[in-house]
């Protein structure tokens, strides 16, 4: 008759495979449900209520949804123009059936923000006069940065605030070997203009 082989404890090594097993499966499950939740949801966030939102690419369906409940009156898109392209040609056609303003203003997630970059978004930011919904393609880590500037520069509502926003509340990972790693270190970088120091 077969033995398992048994630790210390008296516990099988079939048990602690059986362990792993399902803490796997729990995970896989749970990390399904959050990209579910974001893929359902567009990754739709508010910032500061009334004023300013995120999320990810906007269907026009959407948009039309929250410019209803929002009052959404201008969309930063940070993926850039592309006429000709069926993401872009939706949105500007949406964006201009409801009469809301596009601002296209390209950035990249994995790399840092130059300094010409973060004085154009800031003074994009200082000037909106109406609810504003920022969006990149998924909603994590673009979205992430400029909603924290927002909050830092225009909201004044803190570091810990704006440091939220690139966080995996909204799917950025904010480990230093990934690429989109840019963001954070754009952030940090950046910290002593809006009057944050380390102690």
């Amino acid at each position: 008759m077969k033995r398992d082989h048994t630790d210390a404890n008296g516990k099988s090594l079939r048990s602690y495979v059986r362990w792993a097993a399902r803490a796997m499966l729990a995970l896989l499950l749970m990390t399904g449900g959050y990209a579910a939740y974001f893929w359902a949801t567009g990754n739709f966030h508010v910032v500061e209520s009334g004023k300013f939102y995120r999320s990810g690419q906007p269907t026009p369906e959407l948009l039309r949804t929250w410019h209803q409940r929002h009052g959404i009156t201008t969309v930063i898109n940070l993926r850039g123009a592309h006429p000709g392209v069926d993401w872009y040609d939706a949105e500007e056609k949406a964006v201009n059936e409801l009469g809301i303003k596009l601002i296209n203003y390209p950035i990249s997630a994995s790399r840092e923000l130059t300094e010409t970059q973060v004085v154009e978004i800031l003074a994009i930011l200082n000037s909106l006069d109406g609810p504003t919904l920022v969006h990149c393609m998924s909603g994590a880590d673009r979205s992430g940065i400029v909603s924290a500037f927002y909050l830092a520069d225009v909201a004044k509502a803190g570091e810990m605030a704006a440091e939220l926003q690139l966080t995996p509340i909204y799917g950025h990972i904010p480990l230093w070997f990934l690429r989109f790693y840019a963001m954070d270190r754009t952030f940090e970088a950046n910290e002593p203009r809006f009057g944050y120091y380390d102690s």
